[in-house]
């Protein structure tokens, strides 16, 4: 082994600045995650990062520049982890609609789905979305930098949806809205589970919507 071989290799200048920002997108992620959206301050970020505040704002020119990239790399975990732990009851591409029937030999299936959607409403990540949002409501230059964002990201679960079977069979024209009031409800069950858990109502709940989904299907697939 010759002398060059033997010593680590420096980092490019476009590597270390990776390494950076994904040092304080991590960090603004688990701030807000266990403080808060108001209390993940600059100072908050730096501290937890291991980077300065001339670091900082190198790669951001303001702190609302970071949260809006935050917001992006939630969005697009939150999808990475959903299609991970679904993938097994996605639609083949050859047969997008799947069997259609989640009242039948896919209803298991289906209320598996049903409890990963729950796992990521619940999980911190979600919550950081949560933070995120509720925070907009209230701030308008927050809200405008993030429109854009939730918007791709509605259309991103949306499309993800697609590739479950009992989604996609459903009727077009009650499609989308099925997808959003079902994904809504768990999102609200988040917010009460944290104060006011109901585990025995739980897995009571996963079938009732499981059987909702079915219900729409009703004259279309024989059922």
């Amino acid at each position: 082994m010759t002398e060059a071989q033997g010593r680590p290799q420096r980092r490019t200048q476009r590597e270390r600045r990776e390494a950076t920002v994904g040092k304080l997108v991590d960090a603004t992620i688990a701030a807000i995650s266990e403080v808060g959206y108001a209390k993940a301050s600059v100072q908050e970020i730096c501290r937890r990062a291991g980077v300065s505040h001339g670091g900082l704002f190198r790669h951001f020119e303001t702190r609302l520049d970071l949260v809006v990239t935050v917001t992006e790399e939630v969005g697009r975990r939150q999808i990475a982890g959903f299609v991970a732990k679904v993938h097994p009851f996605f639609a083949e591409p050859d047969d997008p609609s799947g069997s259609g029937d989640p009242a039948g030999s896919g209803a298991d299936d289906f209320v598996e789905v049903l409890r990963a959607i729950r796992e990521a409403s619940r999980s911190p990540l979600n919550i950081v979305w949560f933070e995120l949002l509720l925070a907009a409501r209230t701030d308008d230059e927050l809200r405008a930098r993030l429109a854009r964002t939730i918007e791709a990201y509605s259309k991103d679960i949306y499309l993800t949806a697609l590739r479950i079977p009992a989604i996609a069979a459903q009727p077009d024209e009650i499609r989308q809205v099925a997808v959003f009031t079902g994904l809504h409800m768990f999102d609200g069950e988040t917010f009460v589970n944290a104060v006011y858990p109901r585990p025995d109502l739980d897995e009571k709940r996963l079938r009732f919507v499981a059987a909702f989904y079915a219900s729409t299907l009703t004259g279309r697939t024989g059922g």
